[in-house]
């Protein structure tokens, strides 16, 4: 059975800058290491959100999600009592130079998923 999941992250922090040697918008996101572009901040800042879903979605293809999260900073939570984070926790700290102009975006990313179905019953 297939079933749609969905991770949605708030607050992810991105940079917009103007290349004047390519006369582009140059998008930025350290935390998930991508980068992108567009000919308006708004299409590089839209271009950058692209990229970010795909490479989650990519790690979640080849079974890399766990370490591309860890590596942005995320770490497993627990449901035995542990702290949840809310969703306007920073998880990461980023510092950009001054003069980036930096965007806080929300990502939701849709990952088709299979659900293998237990051969056992629940007993009670």
């Amino acid at each position: 059975m297939s079933q749609l999941v969905e991770i949605t992250i708030n607050r992810v922090q991105v940079g917009v800058r103007h290349d004047p040697d390519a006369d582009v918008f140059v998008g930025f996101c350290p935390r998930f290491e991508v980068y992108s572009q567009g000919e308006t901040k708004e299409q590089a800042l839209e271009a950058v959100t692209g990229a970010i879903v795909l490479r989650i979605g990519t790690a979640f293809d080849h079974g890399r999600l766990d370490k591309i999260l860890r590596q942005a900073g995320f770490d497993r939570s627990t449901t035995t009592g542990a702290k949840v984070a809310s969703p306007d926790d920073e998880f990461v700290a980023v510092t950009f130079r001054e003069g980036i102009e930096v965007t806080e975006v929300g990502i939701r990313v849709p990952l088709g998923a299979l659900l293998h179905q237990r051969n056992k019953e629940c007993q009670h």
